[in-house]
């Protein structure tokens, strides 16, 4: 996916993307689904002339959903922030659309076109439009020919108003190939490894360890330690003691089946002629008994690959192109079909026929979804029922028993969830809550026997916390603490034999290295080292002169590196990455114009978002 971003940041489309994710939702504030500025009656977003109604917002929603957040449902997916982001995108979208109107900017097929047909990632390997391509692309990424032309369009009017203002913040290319030259650099080098090995140390000698011990004891000091009673709720935790009953199993199923359902689809190859008199003469040729591919060729010079589209649903093609692949015979050419690209020559080759599942096929994902969502309400209930008892006065095992459940107890950890010995908490039932941030400061912040609030953490879960008890903290003998100081002793006598016999290896310079490693070629992020501490040798390697050699301890060896050649980065691969650097440069300074001016906008065209009702409209969809 990241691969795919960066191949495709040239791209109108991703370029609009771009724009809004970085400016965020922040500028309209519309994280409580409350309404932006004012409620935009019953439409989801408004600027100007420019309306996104509630149908539209949901159906972009529900595209990005399938992208982005697959094995989100609906619930979960705006409680990620995913339906905040899709109304910024809109909002954006609305308002650059109607300082179009303002001023007379207009986008011609001809713009998006030309647009396409350069955008590198429908491009194929020699260069030129990929109509496959493109059409695969945009699968992936949930859009119709008709919807990606809707955006397309959005995009190159942001272009034409953004670019003039911003293309005068531009970075030097300069700057670009310096930092490219100095990132794509390589070196190598050779390593020779010394492991430290505690178990070939004796035990120290108690007069030994009594000496060492003395010189760190405070390394060996109790903190201050607290225990705690405390109410956990958790969805998680909730959901598989959770058992749907059989009419919301069958309900749910039949408000989801065409989740479940695959419809038909058919395996099609195309050409595309700008004019339709080429078109007919293409299908001419076939229907003489001259093979599709080869037409292509010697019409289009397109390969295999450029006719191939794939295996496609009937909502996947231009509604054109649709209606007559999806009504012909396998292995009949058809067409010429005009369409916003030009005229369609195609072929069937397969037809895959629509296939249905039934409620046993789907129960155990049907159960696992009712589960979370009854989950999360039971969970919310809970919280009420304690949230009442203790206005009653209850006790914090008087309100645990009311919903069932049972208080945990927590005994002795310090402010960063650890044990005496400095060790991961490890009792089951509460390594989720010792982990935690926000109970930690909660819980030492409160007095002794004082209880919490019901405090809500994260994915959907509570806490309520009552410090039972709290040892501070104090000065260990040895005695209490001598498996673990013996333990320590061996590992520092280790460390302190790899080092020396490291730092002889050093003494006898090339001649040390006779079996070392040779590293391959890699980068300074330590790309191309095949060890754990790739950075730190990458590191050490890149902060001496060839022919240099330095010690490194990596906390599990001690290293002894010799860098051996320095490799300045290919001039064509400088070049290549320079300019990717510079249009990431470039870009950010345009989101940063481009954000100030879409704030400023937003008072001019009195941009209002309502997200409210495109939540309801998501949600009602889920339950009826």
């Amino acid at each position: 996916m990241l691969r795919s971003m960066r191949e495709g940041a040239k791209s109108p489309i991703m370029k609009l993307f771009l724009l809004f994710l970085a400016a965020g939702f922040a500028l309209w504030g519309v994280g409580d689904l409350s309404g932006g500025f004012l409620s935009g009656g019953n439409n989801a977003v408004s600027a100007g002339d420019r309306k996104v109604g509630v149908e539209d917002a949901t159906y972009e929603f529900e595209r990005s959903r399938r992208v982005t957040g697959r094995g989100l449902a609906v619930g979960e997916a705006i409680q990620a922030g995913l339906l905040n982001e899709v109304m910024g995108n809109l909002a954006r979208e609305t308002l650059f659309g109607a300082e179009a109107d303002r001023l007379g900017v207009t986008v011609t097929r001809d713009m998006k076109r030309d647009s396409i047909a350069n955008d590198p990632q429908f491009k194929d390997e020699l260069g030129q439009f990929a109509e496959g391509r493109f059409l695969q692309t945009l699968r992936s990424s949930g859009f119709t020919e008709e919807s990606y032309l809707e955006k397309l369009s959005s995009a190159l009017e942001v272009t034409q108003i953004v670019a003039p203002i911003t293309d005068g913040g531009i970075f030097a290319s300069t700057i670009a190939n310096q930092v490219s030259a100095y990132q794509l650099e390589q070196r190598q080098a050779s390593y020779l490894s010394f492991t430290p090995d505690s178990e070939s140390i004796p035990t120290p000698s108690d007069s030994d360890l009594t000496s060492w011990f003395t010189e760190r004891q405070s390394q060996y000091d109790a903190p201050d330690l607290r225990s705690f009673d405390v109410i956990f709720l958790s969805a998680d935790r909730l959901q598989n003691t959770i058992t749907p009953r059989e009419e919301d199993i069958v309900s749910s199923f039949d408000i989801r089946r065409d989740e479940f359902v695959t419809p038909e689809r058919r395996a099609v190859r195309q050409m595309v002629f700008d004019a339709e008199e080429e078109a007919r003469a293409a299908l001419s040729d076939i229907r003489a008994g001259t093979a599709f591919n080869a037409v292509a060729s010697a019409r289009l010079n397109w390969t295999e690959d450029d006719v191939t589209l794939g295996i496609v649903r009937r909502e996947e093609l231009a509604d054109e192109l649709a209606e007559a692949a999806f009504n012909a015979e396998i292995g009949t050419a058809f067409g010429p079909v005009s369409s916003a690209f030009g005229y369609h020559v195609a072929v069937i080759d397969s037809i895959e026929p629509a296939s249905d599942v039934g409620l046993d096929d789907v129960r155990p994902a049907i159960i696992a979804a009712l589960q979370s969502e009854q989950a999360i309400d039971l969970i919310y209930d809970h919280v009420t029922k304690i949230e009442d008892a203790f206005g009653t006065g209850a006790s914090l095992s008087e309100a645990a028993a009311l919903i069932g459940t049972t208080v945990i107890s927590i005994s002795d950890i310090d402010r960063n969830g650890l044990t005496i010995d400095g060790e991961l908490y490890q009792a089951e039932d509460a390594s989720d809550l010792t982990s935690d941030t926000l109970f930690l400061g909660q819980a030492w912040a409160l007095e002794i026997d004082e209880m919490s609030t019901v405090i809500e953490s994260v994915d959907d879960s509570f806490f309520v916390i009552q410090p039972t008890n709290e040892t501070p903290s104090r000065t260990r003998p040895l005695d209490e603490v001598k498996a673990r100081a013996i333990a320590d002793w061996k590992t520092e006598q280790a460390i302190m034999a790899a080092i020396t016999s490291a730092t002889e290896a050093m003494a006898r310079g090339d001649d040390g290295f006779a079996n070392s490693v040779i590293t391959e070629p890699f980068r300074r992020s330590g790309a191309g080292l095949d060890h754990s501490a790739a950075s730190l040798i990458a590191s050490a390697a890149f902060d001496q002169k060839k022919g240099d050699i330095q010690l490194i301890e990596t906390g599990t060896e001690v290293l002894v590196l010799r860098t051996d050649e320095i490799m300045p980065a290919d001039d064509k691969e400088t070049e290549d990455f320079a300019l990717r650097l510079l249009d990431g440069f470039n870009d950010l300074v345009r989101n940063d114009i481009a954000s100030a001016m879409a704030l400023s906008l937003s008072e001019t065209h009195k941009l209002e978002v309502n997200a409210a009702p495109v939540q309801q409209a998501l949600i009602g969809s889920q339950s009826n």
